[in-house]
């Protein structure tokens, strides 16, 4: 299932001034590039551009707000140079749809070439947003461990927390039966009926473990995830990447690191049928978002050629 087809236009808004062309999304995406590159930028206007009065599922806010207080709670500072408007044109499966931002923190609907609509925005919208955002931000992680506390009985409900102790099993070469909330926080049980507090199995593995149970609570359509293989280590990156190409959603993932190609080239051998690609990103001097999408089978040439890492975005004349 592909929830978003192509990002049409993005124009003034952050740091992008416009796009090269629109980039096209495939079922399972990794965007790649330097710092200041673009890559958040790009998720937050993918999820502010879809459904922008919906909420955001952890903290229950609107998304355009959610993304608004990640930028000190001022409209401006989500558009280009902090003055005029901004505006994301993307094709859903259902709709090509637009939305403007202006500095003033109004937000609106295209309807038709000659008319807009203002979109009304609640503090607790009742509907919220078929994707998900995770950025790379430790307060919301945090975020996520309370709301999963909040809805431990659907967890255990939806048998999520063996699920995901299984899969945690097989990285960490551990036998955990189940993962179970106590008064002062979520605990890996062991076959032996002993007890691991998450948090003291690691940053990669505490974070990995939360978004498992987030998304299999959520069953989302599209999944944004900024620098998805901060602290993780190579097993769990690997295990990771595998589950979410496995999953029911449409996956954007962002790194910096080139690693990342060599686990995205192994999906191709394990997953039958894998439509992924890999996204390289360059912004130009003029803040023009420059882009090349590689599939599997490009990004396996790329590898076998002995490219330095380095210089892969020179080599693809990005």
């Amino acid at each position: 299932m592909t929830f978003i087809h192509e990002v049409k236009e993005i124009s003034e808004f952050r740091g992008i001034r416009r796009l090269s062309s629109p980039i096209p999304l495939r079922r399972f995406n990794i965007l790649i590039g330097k710092n200041n590159a673009g890559k958040s930028t790009l998720m937050e206007a993918i999820f502010v551009g879809t459904v922008p009065e919906y909420g955001e599922p952890v903290t229950g806010n609107n998304v355009h707000d959610f993304i608004m207080s990640r930028h000190d709670n001022e409209a401006r500072r989500l558009i280009y140079k902090y003055a005029g408007r901004a505006q994301i044109t993307c094709e859903t499966e259902k709709r090509t749809i637009t939305h403007i931002l202006r500095d003033g923190g109004d937000l609106l609907r295209r309807i038709s070439s000659r008319r807009n609509e203002i979109v009304q925005r609640s503090k607790e919208p009742s509907t919220i947003s078929p994707v998900v955002f995770l950025p790379y931000d430790i307060e919301f992680m945090k975020r996520i461990n309370g709301f999963l506390e909040k809805r431990e009985p659907e967890i255990v409900k939806k048998k999520i927390h063996t699920k995901t102790a299984r899969r945690i099993s097989k990285v960490l070469d551990e036998e955990f039966t189940e993962i179970v909330l106590k008064k002062d926080g979520w605990y890996f049980r062991r076959s032996d009926a002993s007890y691991i507090h998450i948090e003291d199995a690691g940053d990669g593995v505490k974070k990995s473990v939360k978004v498992m149970m987030l998304l299999e609570l959520l069953q989302p359509k599209l999944v944004l995830w900024d620098d998805f293989d901060a602290a993780l280590h190579p097993g769990m990156l690997r295990e990771l990447m595998k589950w979410l190409a496995l999953g029911p959603w449409q996956v954007v993932l962002s790194t910096h690191s080139i690693d990342v190609l060599y686990y995205f080239d192994d999906l191709k051998e394990e997953i039958d049928g894998f439509d992924g690609q890999v996204i390289f990103l360059r912004k130009d001097s003029k803040d023009v978002l420059h882009h090349r999408e590689l599939n599997p089978d490009e990004v396996e040439t790329l590898l076998e050629s002995n490219v330095d890492p380095r210089l892969i975005a020179a080599e693809l004349d990005i």
